[in-house]
Formats: structure tokens, C-alpha cells, sequence
């Protein structure tokens, strides 16, 4: 099976723990898939289930590895990268796509 091709992007985000009443925590999505993403953001122990929010889009995961200030996540459905939605925050695809905003799909 072909790992889902991930797109190295700079995006803000916000997390939440979906068991936890603190506050949402800033983060930044350093690379996307349709599949999961690498978060930069506070560490989190693996098996973590979080809610990731960026613009009017949310997105369950959760933590598949953690490393140096980032960490993996797996989305529970596949999303749609590619499709040209309003968010909010900066967006700086490296390679040079049109990554504008989440959708969840399926």
C-alpha cells in the first residue's frame, strides 16, 4: 500500500484534546495528507485523541508518534487537501500548490 503523498505546507491551527476542558492550544501543520499530518505544537502522548480547527474546519485525530516539538497524527476519515475552501492563517506550500483550507470527506 502507497503512503497518501503529503504536501510540506506552514499552517496554523488550533488543538484541542477531546477529553480535556483547558484552552485551545495554538499549533502549526508543517506537512498534510489526506491520510494525517506533522503538528508542531506541545507534546502529547501517543494514542492522544485531539480535534485539530483551522478556519471552519474540524478535524478529529489522533497521535501516531512524538519527536522534537512535533508529533504525528492520524485523521480518523480522510480529508481533502486540495479542495480551495476559506480558513484562516498563513499558508506557505513549499511545493508551490494551492493549499487553502481542510474539508473532511467520506
Amino acid at each position: 500500500m502507497d503512503r497518501p503523498k503529503r504536501s510540506n505546507v506552514f499552517m496554523a491551527a488550533s488543538l484541542k484534546t477531546e477529553n480535556d476542558t483547558s484552552d485551545v492550544q495554538l499549533v502549526r501543520i508543517r506537512d498534510i495528507s489526506a491520510g494525517g499530518a506533522k503538528v508542531q505544537g506541545p507534546m502529547l502522548d501517543v494514542g492522544t485523541q485531539i480535534i485539530l480547527t483551522r478556519g471552519r474546519f474540524t478535524i478529529p485525530a489522533r497521535v501516531v508518534w512524538c519527536g522534537d516539538a512535533q508529533f504525528g497524527v492520524a485523521f480518523d476519515k480522510p480529508i481533502n487537501v486540495d479542495e480551495k475552501a476559506s480558513s484562516h492563517g498563513t499558508v506557505r506550500p513549499t511545493d508551490r500548490r494551492a493549499v487553502f483550507g481542510l474539508r473532511v470527506t467520506g
